[in-house]
């Protein structure tokens, strides 16, 4: 009867620990793949899924370690990850589920490497101490394209929705200007799938006889649902100096339409303005004041006289001993600074 109770405990002891193996020996995984479809192109943003899986439940949120690689730029996910549940050899697993932008803006064999998530999950909900983790995603290699017709574009951007929208306040030739006149300048580029700081700087060249004052642009991305939309805003003012004529200058701009496959240009035209003179800029130089008429006697004459030329005797000699000791300096030793001081 001994023999029987042990025999059923021991195979109850093997049974649970066969049971709770699974549970205990699964660790958490990671998957990561391209979402965008082939094929793609150079200034193109293209999206890098991936995918956390955590036996039980994420106790911390994930932070992504970045390094962009040469010749890539890769950015954090935007938002909050999907949350989602999978089974995978009758284990539970809690997936969380990120999408990080990826662009390459030349044609070419591209590869990111592999990064590095942090996060922390518990096995059970009850469980006091969190379990760290640390993973790597695999690489991915992919390979864009030049798109027709843009070879001679020293960087492309291959977008969808793309627009630039110029606003002028006041409109040049809404009515004459003067010196000392301003207009400022606003450019609003905004794309679907496209982060803001790839769009351009608008150009602030100097123009001889204005002043260009450029704000710091403003770039804003918004992320909704997995659409991307990124938005950048150039802001210039432009101070008239001086009467003349002077040209605003036009700006062209080209892009892929990723959705009609075509090159797409936009041209911001320039603005020619005639600058009069402002009379309330003129330089107001004060008339001298006349001269009264002298009533001094002839000795205060020579006397004052006198006194000038004693003053500048003495200015003199006091720059005659600066020129000596400035001559006498140059034969002294010099102390340099060092460049690599201690």
């Amino acid at each position: 009867m001994r023999t029987l109770i042990c025999l059923l405990t021991l195979a109850g002891v093997l049974w649970y620990s066969q049971a709770a193996s699974p549970l205990m020996a699964q660790e958490p995984k990671v998957r990561s793949a391209l979402s965008s479809k082939a094929p793609f192109y150079a200034g193109q943003k293209l999206t890098l899924v991936v995918e956390l899986l955590a036996p039980g439940y994420f106790a911390s949120a994930a932070t992504f370690d970045i390094q962009d690689p040469q010749g890539l730029l890769i950015m954090p996910p935007l938002g909050s990850p999907v949350v989602s549940t999978e089974t995978l050899d009758d284990v539970a697993y809690t997936v969380q589920r990120h999408e990080l932008s990826v662009l390459a803006p030349q044609a070419g064999d591209h590869v990111v490497p592999p990064l590095t998530v942090r996060f922390q999950y518990k096995r059970a909900p009850l469980d006091k101490d969190s379990v760290p983790a640390s993973l790597h995603t695999p690489e991915v290699k992919f390979q864009t394209t030049q798109p027709p017709g843009t070879e001679g574009i020293a960087q492309i951007i291959s977008a969808r929705e793309l627009t630039v929208v110029e606003e002028w306040k006041p409109a040049p030739g809404a009515k004459p200007a003067k010196a000392g006149d301003a207009f400022t300048r606003t450019i609003t580029y905004t794309a679907r799938d496209m982060p803001g700081m790839m769009f351009p700087p608008f150009p602030s060249d100097k123009i001889e006889g204005i002043a260009i004052y450029p704000k710091e642009p403003e770039v804003m991305d918004h992320s909704e649902r997995g659409d991307l939309l990124g938005k950048r805003v150039d802001t210039l003012t432009y101070m008239l100096q001086q009467p003349g004529q002077y040209t605003l200058p036009g700006a062209k701009f080209s892009w892929w339409d990723l959705d009609a496959s075509a090159l797409r240009t936009i041209e911001l035209p320039a603005h020619v303005i005639q600058v009069a003179p402002n009379p309330a800029l003129a330089s107001a130089q004060s008339a001298p004041e006349p001269i009264a008429p002298s009533h001094w006697s002839t000795p205060v004459k020579i006397t004052a006289a006198a006194l000038a030329c004693f003053v500048v005797l003495i200015a003199a000699s006091h720059r005659l001993r600066q020129q000596i000791a400035a001559w006498y300096r140059l034969f002294l030793p010099v102390r340099l600074q060092p460049l690599n001081p201690p």
